[in-house]
């Protein structure tokens, strides 16, 4: 009899310990609201003074991202620390190079000043020359050539003004419209510069814009004409950021290979005097501690279970305020083959509900550009397209920077324009926790189905940036 009791005991407690155990895993699936609202109280509170970009506040961030990933057991992928260990940090070295004095560019008889007949957009280098080459917008630039584009007063088209931009060729000089000559005096004021990641520039061509007159003079020359840009450089001005990146290992043979992303940006605009509250300080509430609360969130749960048949990435970055520097140094740093990278999602501004949609959607950028969104939404995301196509999001977060290396990648957000953006109002305050909380369990589902999924997701026809 004793035996029987004992067998039935034991037989209890493992069907206690089973039904525990599923109960934890159902649990470890569910994005609770009161830790979203844990991490938002730290991530967008007064104590970080706003994650200025490149600030110690914005390297305590990626910190704390990554204690988080290790109390989850993701492994690091950043850089080794200085004892050799893997780290989930990414530090990243930033050389901000400005002209010391206005660069010219020459043609012909013609010598244009910057803040003059011309304004520099972009440049990588302290000089620029090569053949002219005339070309409409959609047309093909031979690498090293300095394209001169005539607009006929029509603002290039964002996306085949991206091609050009993409392109090997040396400058793109372009005709000025009416949008680019009402900010000329704006721009006439900075001084041209670039900033080198690591000791690498930008990549891409100088972007030059030139007047009306000095145009109909450099449209008149004939192809192959010598162009020249340049000018003197000033000492460089030295800075870091931070990156904090984690990753889960996949567990299929054929599939690790694959690598998903998920990201966000972690820094704000930090402290400034002319912001409209008692303590100056830009919080970045929605502007992005909802899109890393994200991040981390799905983080949890992805650790938590089965171990995905494909490898996750989970990237912080640094500095997306300041230019991006995060996700480009990312990018061009990879720790696996750069075709292996199948998706990014990027999260960002998820804190508030969107009017423009259903009480209970997300909206994706560039939706219609590639096959993901819609993929996703078969399996239960509550994407939609973005419904403000005129702001051109897809262009304005880090997930560009990753689409214009060829890789699909989109942002998903439910911003809806509100009047807190880049505002020292954007405070935790503003969020809407019920939204914010539903909006990462929405994901949670096809999250994991694409990191254990063989499809591959690819652009549409012509929607390639």
């Amino acid at each position: 009899m004793q035996f029987i009791r004992s067998k039935i005991a034991f037989s209890l407690l493992l069907f206690f310990l089973m039904v525990s155990g599923s109960t934890e895993a159902r649990k470890s699936d569910v994005v609770l609201e009161r830790n979203v609202r844990a991490n938002m109280d730290f991530l967008a509170g007064d104590a970080l003074q706003g994650r200025g970009s490149g600030t110690g506040f914005e390297r305590i961030a990626a910190t704390y991202f990554a204690s988080m990933m290790a109390q989850f057991g993701i492994e690091p992928a950043g850089q080794n620390d200085q004892a050799g260990a893997p780290s989930f940090i990414q530090t990243i070295e930033i050389d901000r190079i400005t002209f010391a004095k206005n660069p010219t560019l020459k043609f012909g008889d013609r010598t244009l000043e910057h803040g003059g007949e011309m304004v520099v957009f972009r440049v990588n280098s302290a000089a620029a020359s090569g053949p002219l080459q005339k070309l409409t917008a959609d047309a093909k630039p031979s690498d090293g050539a300095m394209v001169f584009l005539k607009t006929d007063g029509r603002q290039p088209a964002n996306d085949a003004f991206n091609v050009l931009m993409a392109s090997g060729a040396a400058a793109i000089i372009v005709e000025e419209t009416p949008q680019w000559r009402s900010n000329w005096t704006r721009f006439a004021v900075r001084k041209p510069g670039y900033t080198s990641i690591n000791g690498k520039p930008n990549n891409g061509p100088a972007l030059i814009i030139i007047s009306k007159d000095a145009a109909a003079q450099i449209a008149a020359l004939t192809d192959g004409t010598k162009v020249e840009f340049g000018g003197e450089l000033a000492p460089a001005t030295k800075q870091q950021t931070w990156n904090a990146v984690g990753k889960i290992t996949g567990s299929d043979p054929k599939l690790s290979s694959d690598v998903v992303l998920l990201s966000a940006h972690l820094d704000h605009l930090g402290v400034r005097q002319n912001a409209q509250s008692p303590d100056n300080l830009y919080n970045g509430a929605d502007d992005d501690a909802s899109g890393c609360v994200a991040v981390i969130e799905l983080a949890r749960v992805l650790a938590a279970g089965k171990k995905p048949r494909r490898t996750v990435y989970f990237a912080f970055y640094g500095s997306e305020e300041a230019g991006g520097f995060g996700s480009r140094y990312f990018v061009g740093n990879l720790g696996f083959p750069k075709d292996k990278l199948v998706a990014n999602l990027q999260f960002e501004m998820i804190g508030r509900p969107d009017p423009k949609v259903a009480a209970d959607e997300l909206w994706l950028t560039g939706y219609d550009r590639s096959n993901l969104g819609p993929e996703l939404a078969k399996q239960g995301a509550k994407l939609v397209a973005d419904p403000h196509p005129e702001q051109n999001f897809f262009q304005r977060s880090d997930n560009f920077t990753l689409a214009r290396e060829g890789i699909v990648a989109h942002t998903v957000s439910s911003y809806g324009l509100h009047k807190d953006y880049h505002q020292a109002s954007d405070e935790v305050s503003t969020i809407d926790f019920g939204h914010m909380t539903r909006a990462i369990n929405s994901m949670v589902k096809p999250v994991r189905w694409l990191v254990n999924s063989s499809f591959k997701p690819a652009w549409n026809e012509g929607k390639r940036p």
